[in-house]
């Protein structure tokens, strides 16, 4: 009998042990595995709601998606989780602004600190398929040109006050039968875009809408559809290649 107040209190100090720990944050963190995408206009965010000023005029977004692939960190592969908007190769991000909208990578691992990098755009292989049959995120009709041509890379949608402009990225100089035929060998113009950014842990990956679409004239002739004769697709180019059109910030900035 003359233990049981050493048991008690050993019991005591277990359950105060096991309290605090249980208080402890979890070091494989769900977060450590996301990366969100936020869409800025002049260090400002941007959503379907939002209007932006162009040349005196309000634009307002109606669809921004892109496809993203083959992600290293320190040039070592880096897979994503399988979701209905990622492949573990590929991601579609981005909105239809028609309740279709998917912001955030998942990654299959944990991300540490180091030389993120990726492609705006699909690889040769995974971009001329049928998108009545192909796996998620790769069936959405609208970023799809023809097995051609393959998929949009990139699809941005404005409305104006009085008319729409459109820049949809994808390959182009692509050799087959018909437009119903995948090509056998690469596109000319695979119009893909390599990104390398230094990540740190619980930084978000953003993108400049108004670096993208500077020293355009936003009309409906003067839309892009990846025509490398057309003066305001080589000059969408040039801003794709821009070094700060893509940017990691601390989450709380």
């Amino acid at each position: 009998m003359n233990n049981v107040p050493a048991i008690i209190g050993k019991s005591a100090l277990l359950a105060v042990f096991g309290l605090v720990s249980s208080c402890q944050p979890v070091t494989d963190t769900t977060q450590q595995r996301q990366l969100a995408l936020e869409l800025n206009w002049q260090q400002q965010a941007v959503s379907c709601q939002t209007f932006i000023t162009v040349a005196d005029q309000q634009w307002q977004l109606q669809s921004l998606r892109m496809y993203l692939s083959d992600f290293s960190l320190n040039q070592q592969p880096l897979m994503l989780a399988d979701t209905p908007w990622q492949q573990s190769r590929l991601a579609l991000l981005g909105t239809d602004c028609q309740d279709n909208s998917n912001w955030q990578l998942q990654f299959a691992e944990p991300l540490a600190a180091g030389e993120l990098s990726f492609t705006l755009g699909l690889p040769f292989e995974l971009n001329h398929q049928n998108p009545l049959t192909a796996p998620s995120p790769l069936n959405h009709s609208d970023m799809f040109w023809s097995w051609q041509l393959g998929y949009k890379f990139l699809r941005l949608d404005l409305q104006g006050p009085q008319q729409g402009f459109a820049f949809h990225l994808g390959s182009t100089g692509c050799q087959s039968a018909s437009v119903l035929r995948p090509p056998a060998a690469p596109c000319k113009a695979p119009n893909t875009f390599n990104v390398t950014l230094d990540y740190q842990p619980g930084q978000s990956l953003q993108l400049d809408l108004a670096l993208l679409l500077q020293q355009i004239k936003l009309a409906s002739d003067n839309s892009c559809m990846s025509d490398s004769l057309q003066a305001a697709c080589r000059q969408l180019f040039t801003n794709l290649a821009q070094p700060n059109l893509w940017q990691l910030v601390s989450s709380n900035e």
